[in-house]
């Protein structure tokens, strides 16, 4: 039966009932169109607050004869724009029922809008449709584009038009909730400026960030408020902004209701402090080299201050504390940290208009700090200095009491090392010397040179390895190894193997397998350095630049003689030179 309907559909009669079918289809489908066919409009505000509820209206007018069926609205979302009854969805869909012909049907529902000012939202509503005589779908599609504008929230940042560098200043951020409706998951986000530091919040931060809080739940006229204290560094005369925003939380995504700033201007701070590493702000150090600190301080009120406590923090694993000497300071190794005051150091206790006064200490680095991980690359210290009276100055407006701080960084340079191994019988790599020892006079013998780098903390950049081959020795073009983007290549005018290297990664050789590159040279002895060991290659140099201290490193390894052979297997006395 089965084969029977195919040859049937195959048959020119088949052919001719499929053909008689579609123009059928097509014939209904253009008389609905020619009835006029149907229209879709989609009708929502030019402009909304973020926060705000807006109405969005939807028309369909069936111009045809014939009733619609299985028509609905799929209206799709964007990022910032909600669905009241299920925030979580991306997407609405509304049933519609019959739409008679020759009628008219409005649908309306309500979107929730947010974004930052001058942000264009547009929804896009799909209506799909089937007319009763067709089995086809069929869809329109139209867009509501809106602009937000404002806000419905009331968000208010309050702090002084002007600050003392490193002095702790107050900053209030309130906000209200003028809609009719509750928000649930409120968060309020803060941006900071570089070098602004919280010392201090009221409610607390709700993440380890320090920038954000979470408000949960806020009704409809709720309100509440944020208040803080901080202080940051910076240049005098450089003016500065804080940045909040409040928002809706939804999974991992924030969008934001309200944003509000607050611009201040940094001014001298009267109360001056600042530490000079070996003479400079910032230092390059290398491992076991000593630090001298210097530390300057000066009362430039109108009144003394009193009592004052001088602190500082020493913040990094490479610091050799057995190494300290602070004189007139008391170290808690604990805190790390060094402290100076009255009780010890006079000048402190009571420091005039104008007056200004120093105190010093000195600390090496440990010689042996091994690196063991990839996260100790490109290493800085800190010092931080700060420096506090237990009294406000006559005349001034201050609520706290004078502060300020100094931090100083140490970078630490990379520790590069170039390992140059030789041998005759070298097992690891697959280059086959030949020859015989001991060596003898115009008989030539080969040997393999090996070049390991290992680098630690920072990367290297523009690193050449280089050597200089004798007279009678021969470069046989033999080469092998993990050598990287380049090979060894050598120049036979200067008689010179180089090796050049763009980038040495940190930890390169240490917490990984490194660069390693192998070459053979061949050895013919002279006669005139019978009985003598001789060099198989020259002095072996590497250089470099340190890509995190721009520090010039310079590596310079003896000549490999030939009876000091890394190669085990040979003794010492086969390198001297036989007749």
């Amino acid at each position: 039966m089965n084969k029977k309907i195919s040859d049937f559909f195959k048959s020119f009669w088949g052919g001719l009932a499929i053909a008689l079918v579609i123009v059928g289809i097509g014939y209904l489908v253009y008389n609905f169109l020619n009835q006029g066919g149907v229209d879709f409009r989609v009708i929502g505000p030019q402009e909304a607050k973020s926060g705000e509820l807006k109405n969005i209206q939807c028309q369909i007018f069936n111009n045809s004869q014939t009733p619609l069926v299985d028509t609905e609205l799929i209206v799709n979302l964007p990022e910032g724009v909600f669905n009241p009854e299920d925030p979580s969805a991306r997407k609405m869909t509304i049933s519609l029922g019959e739409i008679a012909a020759k009628t008219e049907e409005d649908r309306s529902f309500s979107l929730l809008f947010t974004g930052e000012n001058n942000t264009l939202q547009q929804v896009e509503v799909v209506f799909h449709y089937r007319p009763q005589s067709v089995s086809a779908l069929f869809e329109k599609r139209d867009l509501a584009k809106v602009l937000i504008y404002d806000s419905i929230f009331r968000l208010n940042v309050q702090n002084p038009s002007q600050i003392f560098i490193d002095q702790n200043f107050p900053i209030t951020v309130s906000w209200s909730n003028m809609s009719d409706y509750p928000f649930e998951n409120v968060e309020l986000r803060a941006e900071w400026p570089s070098n602004f530091t919280l010392s201090e919040s009221n409610p607390q931060t709700s993440f380890s960030s320090n920038n954000r809080w979470s408000l949960g739940a806020l009704m409809s006229g709720g309100q509440g408020k944020v208040n803080l204290k901080g202080y940051i560094s910076g240049q005098a005369g450089e003016t500065l902004k804080v940045i909040f925003n409040l928002g809706i939380v939804q999974g991992d995504q924030f969008f934001p209701l309200a944003k509000a700033e607050g611009v201040f201007t940094l001014v001298e701070n009267p109360l001056r402090v600042y530490t000079l590493v070996n003479g400079g702000t910032s230092y390059e150090a290398d491992l076991g080299e000593e630090l001298n600190v210097k530390i300057y301080y000066q009362n430039n009120y109108s009144s003394a201050l009193r009592n004052l406590k001088l602190v500082v923090s020493l913040n990094g694993e490479a610091f050799d504390f057995t190494t300290l000497k602070a004189p007139k300071g008391v170290f808690a190794s604990n805190l790390r940290q060094i402290t100076w005051d009255g009780l010890y150091v006079p000048e402190l206790y009571n420091l005039n208009p104008h007056e200004d006064g120093s105190l010093e200490f000195t600390v090496k680095l440990k010689k042996n700090w091994p690196m063991v991980r990839l996260d100790q690359q490109n290493p800085v210290l800190e010092i931080k200095t700060t420096i506090e009276s237990s009294n406000l100055p006559e005349n001034t407006d201050l609520s706290e009491l004078p502060k300020s701080s100094f931090v100083s960084t140490v970078k630490i340079n990379t520790v590069t090392d170039l390992i140059v191994e030789s041998y005759f019988r070298d097992p690891t790599a697959p280059i086959a010397n030949t020859g015989n020892l001991p060596l003898r006079v115009n008989q030539p013998t080969d040997f393999t040179i090996h070049w390991k780098i290992k680098n630690t903390y920072n990367a290297l950049n523009n690193v050449v390895v280089q050597t200089t081959l004798p007279y009678w020795v021969e470069f046989t073009s033999q080469v092998a190894g993990n050598y990287g983007p380049s090979r060894p290549e050598y120049d036979s005018l200067t008689k010179t193997v180089t090796w050049s290297i763009p980038i040495v990664e940190a930890g390169s050789g240490i917490l990984d397998k490194g660069y390693e590159a192998v070459f053979q040279v061949r050895v013919t002895p002279v006669a005139n350095y019978t009985n003598q060991a001789i060099p198989i290659i020259g002095e072996t140099s590497l250089r470099a630049i340190d890509a995190f201290t721009g520090k010039a490193i310079e590596k310079i390894i003896s000549p490999v003689m030939s009876n000091q052979l890394t190669d085990k297997t040979v003794f010492s006395d086969q390198g001297i030179v036989k007749p």
